[in-house]
């Protein structure tokens, strides 16, 4: 038996989960000179029963080529080749690489499939008007133009091997860590105003989004199930979205409309509060009973003006009145104190002691 010949079985098993086809029904064989029996018409699970699946297989092409430098036809080495690539744009998938993994590999030659995506993701041509684009967008459509995410197509690997859960988990998370420079991406720290905290947002411009999943998970809950992992996610999630990016920049600018639409809110509160304060100041004005003017109460932090009381001018021009007085008199006071002195010290024979 060829030696590819059970990856080969594995993409075709992986391409049939992915479209989940209905099995065709089946009816029993008459056999002669016996009366048929009683049967259903259709033996075959319901398809009401199966999972949804994506795509058709005219979307489906096996052992492509992706050049990193070279030609589709005489690729340099180095080049990754698909095992197989979805387009399905009618479904929301424009365009789906997908790797099956049987567990022969060693896990740093299959995380470095990522790194060589990366490099073929980078490589441009020129398109018609002679400017540089990605080449793969002279490929493969270019979902960033009919989907919220940005960036590089995605890669799913579809892991095979017959092994335990946790084998299988640690086979993942070694190719995840292996290949972190290509799908993390970089995040950007930005300083909020008017406050001490910091947000960001991370840039996915330059990552391979991956998703993983196995055979199994495939089969049994179809390709838009909660059965892929992202690479940077916590949890299982479904395709679309183990596809969106929820920390990238626009969550951040979501993130960012709510803060203004509280300091809006917040200064309109303040707002309505100061004219409501300056509302009730004004209903409870009085006329000032030296001069007439409007007298308004104290605000909030000011030194309360009794009811009733004279105006601000009233009462400054009345407090330099009193202490005007205050110093004529502690002047007549101490000239007096003087004569008095001067009297008790000289008398009428005052002269005579000189």
């Amino acid at each position: 038996m060829p030696s590819g010949a059970p990856h080969a079985r594995k993409v075709t098993d992986t391409i049939t989960a992915f479209l989940q086809p209905v099995p065709e029904p089946t009816r029993p064989v008459v056999r002669k000179n016996q009366p048929p029996r009683s049967v259903p018409a259709q033996t075959t699970v319901a398809e009401s029963a199966r999972p949804a699946g994506l795509g058709t297989l005219a979307g489906w092409e096996t052992e492509v080529v992706l050049p990193v430098s070279g030609t589709l036809t005489t690729p340099s080495k180095g080049s990754p080749r698909a095992d197989a690539v979805l387009t399905a744009p009618q479904a929301g998938v424009p365009v789906l690489f997908v790797e099956v993994d049987n567990g022969t590999e060693p896990r740093e030659i299959v995380a470095n499939k990522i790194h060589k995506y990366r490099r073929f993701f980078r490589r441009t041509a020129k398109d018609t008007d002679g400017r540089d684009i990605p080449m793969w967008q002279t490929l493969y459509s270019d979902h960033s133009r009919d989907h919220k995410r940005v960036g590089y197509p995605p890669v799913a690997f579809v892991f095979t091997a017959q092994v335990g859960p946790e084998a299988m988990m640690n086979r993942m998370k070694a190719v995840r860590d292996l290949s972190l420079d290509s799908w993390k991406g970089q995040w950007n720290s930005v300083s909020l105003y008017g406050a001490g905290d910091k947000d960001g947002y991370r840039d996915y411009d330059d990552t391979v989004p991956v998703i993983v999943t196995t055979l199994t998970r495939l089969q049994q809950h179809g390709p838009h199930g909660p059965i892929w992992w992202r690479y940077g996610h916590s949890d299982w999630q479904t395709l679309e979205a183990a596809l969106d990016n929820p920390d990238d920049h626009r969550a951040f600018h979501a993130r960012e409309e709510e803060r203004r639409a509280e300091r809006r809110a917040r200064d309109e509160r303040e707002q309505r509060e100061r004219e409501e304060s300056k509302r009730r100041r004004k209903a409870a004005a009085w006329a000032c009973p030296t001069c007439g003017r409007e007298v308004l109460p104290s605000r909030d932090g000011w030194e309360a003006a009794p009811p009733g009381g004279d105006c601000d001018v009233c009462t400054s021009a009345k407090e330099r009145e009193r202490q005007k007085a205050e110093e004529r008199a502690a002047e007549e006071a101490r000239a007096k104190a003087e004569a008095e002195a001067w009297r008790k010290e000289n008398g009428i024979f005052g002269f005579l002691r000189r």
